[in-house]
């Protein structure tokens, strides 16, 4: 027993076991700021059940009737045309046989040949026939005007070759038809399991922080489990293989794999850009890239970009003054920033997992949500083990539960996505 000599204090113990002090009975959660949820995508998406975990869906555009020529004959001997065609005189165009070009091409097609750089040379004619022969194929045509452009800017210049109607005289017979398959696309389903994992007397010891050990580790593993989706949702790529079991293993395409390399760019290395600060060029590269982005599909886009981004872009208006931003409120009170841009407007969301990670934190993907689907062989359950109590001389003296999802992406018409990186930064 201890003895302590006039006043004590809050600090006079002999056994610092005495104080109980205070403690707050929580735990203080810090999480990156964003204008949407860590698991917005997953969140945004419809969703329907799959029968297999590799599934199908089928994509048509409009077709380009047109193919790129690489020389005009003026006879079927191949003598290389000059200029001075007229009108009623028969050309002989080589082209390449392709999925798409001389194989859209039919008798009585009203074409425009044209020179890419010069549009004044543009002359109509009507095709006559069609030859298939690879990279030799030929398309007689009949001008329907004459080649009156000056020497050196004529029809021998000609390198493009483009549909522009059809010609029937009457009482004529029903023309060749032509028809398109679909493109088919396909991902796979990813399954996705995260567990927790306790000693019975782990989970009969009191902690500090309010609910029990049992509830906060769940808690974490379904936020765990969630998180993770959304990441293989943007980032992830597809594959096939065979696990540690020998069983199949997959992973479902993200959004940022379906974005053709054509629709990628980063402005640090952006050829057309060497050499100009951020200030100089931002602007231009940014128009650049969201005409390209902004040939198919809707007029609207969702964006997904870090908080570096936003401050790329704010800095840029600041000096600049050429970009429109709008302050608006979506459902559910999420307030976002409206991009109006020449081509389309775009909603901005600050992603936390794009802000989180200094990578990331630079860039934007643009997509339109009407084009993402999730399916799901399984969606999201809990798998619970009831063992505890009841289990055999082998079981463990605790639990592992878990919760599991097999799904994936199905990312409809690629080329209306796009991914920016390098905002702020000098090419």
């Amino acid at each position: 027993m201890q003895a302590f000599l006039n006043m004590r204090s809050s600090a006079s113990h002999a056994d610092s076991d005495f104080r109980p002090k205070s403690w707050r009975e929580k735990i203080l959660r810090m999480y990156p700021n964003g204008s949407v949820s860590l698991t917005a995508l997953t969140a945004l998406m419809p969703s329907s059940m799959v029968t297999d975990p590799q599934f199908h869906w089928f994509e048509k555009g409009l077709p380009p009737q047109a193919a790129t020529v690489t020389a005009v004959k003026s006879d079927q001997a191949g003598t290389d045309y000059v200029n001075g065609g007229v009108a009623g005189q028969v050309l002989y165009i080589t082209a390449t046989e392709e999925t798409t070009g001389v194989s859209e091409f039919r008798q009585g097609h009203q074409v425009l040949l044209r020179d890419s750089s010069n549009l004044t040379v543009d002359v109509n004619a009507k095709v006559l026939s069609v030859t298939k022969n690879g990279t030799t194929s030929t398309i007689a045509v009949k001008l329907l005007e004459a080649d009156d452009n000056g020497v050196g800017n004529d029809l021998s210049d000609c390198d493009r070759i483009l549909i522009i109607g059809n010609i029937n005289p009457e009482g004529s017979q029903m023309p060749d038809s032509i028809a398109y398959d679909p493109d088919k696309k396909y991902n796979y389903t990813q399954i996705f399991r995260t567990s927790l994992s306790l000693t019975r007397t782990r989970m009969r010891t009191k902690v500090r922080y309010g609910s029990s050990a049992y509830q906060e580790a769940k808690r974490d593993c379904l936020e765990r489990h969630g998180i993770e989706m959304e990441k293989a949702f943007l980032w992830g790529i597809m594959t096939e293989f065979t696990g540690e079991n020998g069983q199949p293993e997959r992973t479902t395409g993200g959004v940022c794999s379906f974005v053709p390399s054509e629709n990628r760019s980063d402005y640090r290395t952006d050829s057309d850009f060497d050499g100009f600060t951020w200030m100089q060029a931002g602007g231009e590269w940014l128009n650049k890239w969201l005409e390209v982005c902004f040939r198919y599909g809707s007029k609207n886009r969702t964006a997904y970009v870090g908080s570096g981004t936003m401050l790329a872009l704010n800095k840029y208006v600041e000096q600049r003054g050429q970009f429109q931003f709008t302050p608006k409120t979506v459902s559910y009170g999420i307030k976002i920033t409206e991009w109006v841009t020449p081509f389309g407007s775009i909603d901005m969301y600050i992603h936390p997992l794009f802000s989180f990670e200094p990578s990331n934190r630079y860039s934007m993907l643009l997509f339109d949500p009407a084009n993402i689907k999730y399916n799901y062989i399984d969606d999201t359950y809990f798998q619970a083990d009831s063992s505890l109590k009841e289990g055999s001389w082998v079981n463990i003296d605790g639990i592992k539960e878990g919760f599991l999802t097999e799904c994936g992406l199905e990312v409809h018409h690629a080329s209306t996505l796009m991914l920016l990186n390098g905002f702020g930064y000098d090419s």
